[in-house]
């Protein structure tokens, strides 16, 4: 808490001092001024409240800050009327869609194109699927047939075969020896007259006949089954293979087709189902574009906590996320926030009784406490070296209207002292890191240094250099051009300091003594 000690400067100070003092007439037998009562204060013993005061706004208790949600930031084409009464879901902010709207357009013909392609990929998936079916279909019916056939020659045809060629052998055979058997006799008969020589030639040539048939049937039998049982066993065989290596190769390109044609339909689908993503975040962007009251309430421009943002907040101007556009405030409880100096914020405790007076409401004074207290020192841009806390009073119900964002002082009642000599604090008077004041003896004054203790926003405990019943002049005579100064204890005389002026206390903590 600062000590405050107010300064009237020259012509001013002259102006009160002369009312006070009743005019430039009221003078007394030897000429000195005469003092006004008015103008002076007596030092007195009783009870001293002491107060934190600092200055600072009006907020609801409890407020929604409507911000935008849409990335970027969006320029604002339609403002509700500040101060209106609005209803849950009426329109409060309108942005510029135009771009959005625009991108949302371009996107949407992008999307009935991929969905075309999309269509167009699944169909040719479908038809691949079967073609591929049919192929590996074909190529396990010719490897089925392959196989029998391979069956058929080494079950039936291969060995009827061998079957037919040794009978033809053995047949040969047979008739050779038989045809041998009467060649032997021809010569027998030939000589009993029963054969001539033709016939002799005849069955000569028979016998030759057979021989031949039996090398031909011998030979035939050999060749079949060197040559032509082993190639047809092999090539039968090696159409099973081909047809196991054409099934193989069909399933292969089949599968190769088909997952081709499905990559196809998952590409096709990606593009769409992003393209729809980003078609519903661009419509979810839109919507964010326009702002609707979530609750029915009086619209206040920014956030109250933001006033230098408050005159922001108009058509035209870009605004994006973590910007506050409309505030929709509680009114039936409301709170003070204000910042208090380091030196002072020890003395400030929860639940202390809080006096409020309002800007907006002149003459009445509310009720509140001190419901929070900052944890964290905020130092001033211009003087860092200026610390101060945050400290929230919420205010006893009221029934009057009030608004957000207005002007409010607070004092904190951090403590009482139940008997203190005071003065007001427009009494005392600093001169360097010294303070007096300007104590009347009869019809002059004595100025006499004072040491000070706690102090509220009125008025200041002395703890040395006065006594109870004296009187002080509430001005600083010199100011004012007047005399009739006396030495006293520990004062000066008026020639010492003729119309110098009286510097403003320093600052001074509540309870601490200078």
């Amino acid at each position: 808490m600062k000590l405050v000690l107010f300064l009237l400067a020259g012509g001013a100070l002259a102006f009160v001092a002369m009312k006070f003092l009743g005019g430039p007439g009221a003078l007394g037998g030897t000429g000195a001024p005469v003092i006004a009562a008015e103008s002076t204060a007596t030092a007195r013993v009783e009870p001293l409240p002491i107060a934190v005061a600092e200055s600072g706004y009006l907020k609801a208790k409890n407020s929604l800050n409507l911000q935008p949600k849409f990335e970027g930031a969006g320029a604002i084409t339609w403002l509700v009327k500040e101060g209106k009464s609005v209803e849950a879901d009426e329109v409060l902010v309108e942005f510029d869609k135009t771009e959005l709207q625009t991108q949302i357009d371009d996107i949407s013909n992008e999307l009935i194109q991929y969905r075309t392609e999309l269509e167009s990929s699944k169909a040719e998936f479908e038809i691949q699927k079967r073609e591929s079916a049919a192929t590996v279909e074909k190529a396990e019916f010719a490897l089925d047939v392959a196989h029998k056939k391979l069956e058929l020659y080494e079950k039936g045809e291969g060995p009827n075969e061998q079957r037919k060629k040794r009978l033809a052998a053995e047949k040969a055979h047979s008739e050779h020896e038989r045809a041998k058997e009467r060649f032997d006799k021809v010569p027998e008969l030939r000589a009993q007259g029963f054969l001539t020589k033709i016939q002799e030639e005849e069955e000569r040539i028979a016998l030759r006949e057979k021989e031949i048939e039996v090398e031909n049937a011998d030979k035939d039998l050999e060749l079949w089954l060197t040559y032509t049982q082993p190639m047809e066993l092999a090539e039968r065989k090696n159409a099973v293979k081909d047809g196991e290596r054409e099934l193989a190769n069909a399933r292969e390109k089949a599968d190769i087709g088909v997952r081709e044609k499905e990559a196809r339909v998952q590409s096709a689908d990606g593009r769409v189902k992003s393209t729809e993503t980003r078609l519903a975040k661009l419509e979810k962007e839109l919507g964010y574009m326009t702002i609707r009251a979530p609750r029915a309430g009086i619209v206040f421009y920014g956030d109250p906590s933001e006033p230098w943002m408050h005159d922001e907040v108009k058509i035209g101007n870009r605004m994006g996320q973590g910007n506050t556009v409309i505030s929709l405030p509680d009114l039936k409880e409301m709170q003070v926030l204000i910042q208090v100096h380091e030196a002072d914020i020890d003395l400030v405790k929860l639940e202390q009784r809080a006096v409020v007076t309002l800007e907006a409401v002149k003459g009445r004074t509310f009720e509140g406490k001190v419901s929070k207290i900052g944890t964290v020192a905020n130092s001033n841009w211009g003087n860092p070296e200026n610390k101060t806390f945050e400290v929230e009073i919420t205010m006893l119900p009221i029934d009057v209207e009030l608004r957000s964002g207005t002007t409010a002082r607070v004092e904190i009642q951090v403590e009482t002292l139940p008997s203190a000599l005071q003065v007001p604090i427009h009494a005392v008077f600093s001169e360097g890191d010294a303070h007096f004041a300007f104590v009347v003896r009869g019809d002059a004054f004595e100025k006499r240094a004072v040491k000070l203790g706690k102090n509220n926003n009125h008025v200041v405990a002395i703890a040395e250099g006065l006594k109870e019943g004296e009187r002080v002049l509430l001005y600083d005579p010199r100011e004012a051009g007047l005399g009739g100064e006396r030495r006293g204890d520990g004062g000066d005389s008026a020639g010492s300091a003729p119309g110098a002026a009286a510097t403003p206390a320093p600052s001074v903590p509540a309870g601490s003594t200078p």
